[in-house]
């Protein structure tokens, strides 16, 4: 059955866990489409929270137990995006309670409307600059305060391969982009950026040579820790949240493993507040009760306070940046951690001028890309809803409002290639220089007239990929080829992916479905230095795909 328009954009089908009938319980879904949650649950007894997968361990360790145990109710989780929450608060259409953002920054953006009560900062975590100890070593950062220039100065230079969340899909990396961005528009840190100031030619500058200079920008934080940590030699340091780090470490230590070391870059010290607010749906005081419980026993319950230490996350009050109580397993000096943090918080923008800031990385910032799309065609596409998946996400990808709204446009300066492959090359290589409406439209044109049948030539497409970027030359754009099958190579030799690899073409390899060869999407991705992504759902993988360029 084809999706919802709205589930479609919303880019993410879900299956939610069902609590028993009566029976108090937590359930959590991941998703990135309203879909999860079909209707509205007006019982009193039930609360249906959105959240960023940031509060994935405080939920299952901490709201969980409450839920259960304390207050007798049934509480159902969604996960979401930092951008689809935004745009479902937006929307006007959310079939929830409660939104519990990963930071301000997305609250502010989805909830321009004010709809929103109770807004409040649930727990802090600082975002920090991690790397390798070794490479923090090499850079002189360890034992001593690190200035933003410093860390600029490292980035730019090239001194050490850095990482970074996509600044439009993930709160950690927009929230390095919005302190940069301040900083280089001379701002102090209590100073919030303004739209005025994103035009400034020293803030252009800027942060085009800073953005410009990272390796890569995974589509989550989850992503970006799991990938840098499994190629060291590719990934030496990054943007990320201290939590995360104090998390990675106990596994990499108990492993036998060098630990990340972090920094506090003195001059833009942006928290992610995870603030939660409650939605209203008309008047329904007991549920409304129920969520000011939750709200304050997160806040003031002790038993609350000490599980949230455990996890990393810092108390909300003013003491979250002078801990006193905090477990040295947890928050270890060895390791850069400081219970106490003596610098001033970054102050957010406005969520029009949050939304003009990423809008303008999209367009303007980032390296120009020049990316190959090989997608399968195969006739199993037909069997399996593939093939519906994929001209889903040729709409919501080249349907130029649609990647307006959630800041997947293409910049003037790109150049898009998509090529079509069964046992052969079905369709194209259809290619478009820049970002011209009707041109960027043509490409899902393309793609929609064309219809599964075939086999499947996986080594072909990249073949073809590779002979196209030879015959034309990609300039100062940054090569990407996203690769989609939903089976195994059945026709033609695998010469394409030494091709590729030869001309050092990363592949973000996706294998989509159960029948999907992953091991050797795996091994496309390793010879490449790409990345690999296994879904059930398309849409959401040929966007997160998107988030490389």
């Amino acid at each position: 059955m084809r999706r919802t328009a709205l589930a479609a954009l919303m880019a993410c089908s879900a299956v939610l866990l069902a609590a028993c009938s009566g029976t108090p319980a937590t359930s959590g879904t991941d998703s990135q489409s309203p879909s999860a949650v079909a209707s509205y649950d007006p019982d009193p007894a039930t609360l249906t929270i959105v959240a960023g997968s940031e509060q994935r361990a405080v939920v299952d360790n901490v709201v969980t137990p409450w839920c259960t145990q304390i207050r007798k109710i049934t509480c159902n989780v969604t996960y979401l995006g930092s951008v689809d929450q935004a745009r479902l608060l937006q929307s006007g259409q959310a079939p929830y309670d409660a939104f519990w953002f990963a930071s301000s920054v997305f609250a502010q953006l989805g909830d321009q409307k004010r709809e929103l009560q109770d807004l409040a900062s649930m727990s802090v975590t600082p975002i920090v600059f991690a790397g390798w100890k070794s490479e923090m070593q090499k850079l002189g950062f360890v034992g001593r305060d690190v200035t933003i220039d410093e860390v600029l100065a490292a980035v730019e230079s090239g001194k050490t391969k850095t990482w970074v969340t996509n600044p439009t899909q993930s709160n950690s990396g927009a929230s390095v982009y919005l302190g940069y961005l301040n900083y280089f528009a001379g701002n102090p840190a209590g100073q919030a950026l303004s739209e005025a100031q994103l035009a400034e030619p020293a803030v252009t500058k800027g942060i085009t040579r800073f953005v410009r200079a990272f390796q890569r920008t995974p589509p989550s934080t989850g992503t970006l820790m799991d990938d840098c940590i499994a190629q060291p030699d590719q990934c030496r340091t990054m943007f990320t949240y201290e939590d995360l780090v104090m998390e990675r470490d106990q596994q990499l230590v108990a492993a036998g493993k060098e630990p990340l070391y972090v920094v506090y870059p003195k001059g833009s010290l942006a928290i992610a507040d995870a603030p939660l607010g409650y939605l209203p749906h008309g008047d329904n005081p007991a549920k409304k009760a129920n969520f000011e419980a939750l709200q304050q026993y997160l806040l003031t319950d002790p038993d609350a306070q000490k599980k949230l230490l455990a996890l990393g996350r810092r108390p909300a009050d003013i003491t979250g940046l002078a801990l006193t109580n905090a477990p040295a397993s947890v928050f270890n000096p060895e390791w850069g951690i400081a219970t106490t943090i003596k610098d001033r918080q970054l102050t957010y923008p406005a969520g029009p001028v949050i939304d003009a800031a990423l809008s303008g990385y999209q367009l303007s910032f980032r390296n120009p890309s020049d990316v190959v799309y090989c997608i399968d065609g195969s006739g199993s596409m037909g069997d399996n809803q593939g093939w519906e998946g994929v001209t889903e996400a040729a709409a919501l990808l080249f349907d130029p409002e649609q990647a307006k709204r959630y800041f997947l446009q293409v910049s003037p300066s790109d150049r898009t290639t998509v090529i079509v492959f069964n046992d052969t090359i079905k369709g194209g290589p259809w290619t478009v220089t820049g970002n011209a409406d009707a041109a960027i439209s043509g490409l899902q044109a393309d793609i929609t007239d064309l219809g599964p049948g075939g086999g499947t030539a996986i080594y072909d497409c990249l073949g073809r990929a590779a002979q196209f970027y030879r015959e034309n030359p990609s300039g100062n754009r940054k090569r990407l080829v996203i690769l989609m099958t939903d089976g195994q190579n059945t026709n033609g030799g695998t010469d394409g992916l030494d091709q590729v690899a030869s001309l050092g073409v990363p592949v973000v390899a996706v294998a989509f479905g159960s029948d999907a060869d992953k091991t050797s999407m795996q091994n496309v991705a390793d010879l490449t230095h790409g990345a690999f992504i296994s879904s059930d759902n398309l849409v959401t993988a040929l966007r997160n795909a998107t988030s490389y360029k």
